[in-house]
């Protein structure tokens, strides 16, 4: 039997205990039995395709199987917190595994010197492709846990609060950037629906400024409010603010205005 084969062989017949001898993460990620298990499933399966590539001594037909490999690896280090250092570590430490193993059956199977290094260039473009990949998938799964994350703490940060059967409240405090004013419209409408609400009290008194586009989304939010039959009372509106509103030529028609908080509630009689 040949070298390539043999080895090849004996790894895709062992992967899973191979997998069982790599180090999964950071000593500090306390991980559930059920992940781990995961851990060493895709540890194997990378082991599997190398296994593939030595025994069939070509690396083609299995660049699909890595790159798969690869997101899904990818995606499940981001949701167990596994960091991107540990994940390509353990690529790292499979390269070793796999040149001890050859080094231990070397004498045993009589391996050239040739038939070693032609393993080898077979090894190397999985194990290159794998980390490749597995880096671009981890920041990208990454990038969209983070916009996902920060997208809950906007909607937390824009809460609309039910006085009675008709009227609801949403204060606002804090910056209001171009980000959570598109939040706010999407929570503003949803919740009102919710709610059955017929008023929105969109009270302003703790934001400190407004600029361009932040005004448009706050005169789109109250226009997409009027079509779903909810009437917007705006409150706490600053000096500052109102000016720089007229400054900018944005027209909050149709809508009720009040000084603050209490005397829009006294207005309404609640």
């Amino acid at each position: 039997m040949k070298a390539h084969d043999q080895l090849g062989s004996y790894i895709l017949e062992n992967r899973h205990e191979l997998a069982l001898k790599l180090d999964g993460g950071s000593p500090e990620l306390s991980l559930s039995k059920k992940d781990e298990m995961k851990l060493i499933d895709l540890q194997s399966d990378l082991i599997s395709y190398i296994g593939t590539a030595i025994k069939q001594n070509e690396t083609s037909g299995l660049e699909e199987q890595v790159i798969d490999w690869a997101r899904k690896t990818g995606e499940s280090a981001v949701q167990r917190g596994i960091e991107l250092d540990d994940g390509l570590g353990i690529l790292s430490q499979l390269r070793m595994l796999i040149w001890k193993l050859m080094s231990e059956k070397q004498s045993e199977w009589n391996f050239t010197a040739e038939e070693i290094t032609a393993i080898n260039y077979n090894i190397e473009p999985v194990i290159n492709k794998a980390g490749r990949e597995f880096c671009m998938a981890y920041v990208e799964d990454y990038r969209q846990y983070m916009k996902k994350a920060q997208s809950s703490v906007m909607e937390y940060s824009v809460p609309v609060v039910g006085l009675n059967d008709d009227v609801a409240i949403l204060p606002l405090i804090g910056e209001l950037d171009d980000d959570r004013a598109k939040i706010l419209k999407e929570v503003a409408l949803h919740k009102c629906i919710e709610l059955r609400n017929s008023t929105l009290i969109l009270d302003l008194s703790g934001v400190p400024t407004v600029d361009t586009m932040v005004a448009n989304e706050l005169s789109q939010v109250i226009d997409s409010l009027k079509l779903i039959g909810v009437k917007t009372i705006l409150t706490g509106l600053r000096p500052e603010i109102a000016q720089a509103v007229v400054e900018i030529g944005i027209k909050f028609e149709g809508m009720t205005i009040r000084k603050n908080l209490k005397t829009a509630i006294e207005g309404l009689s609640i």
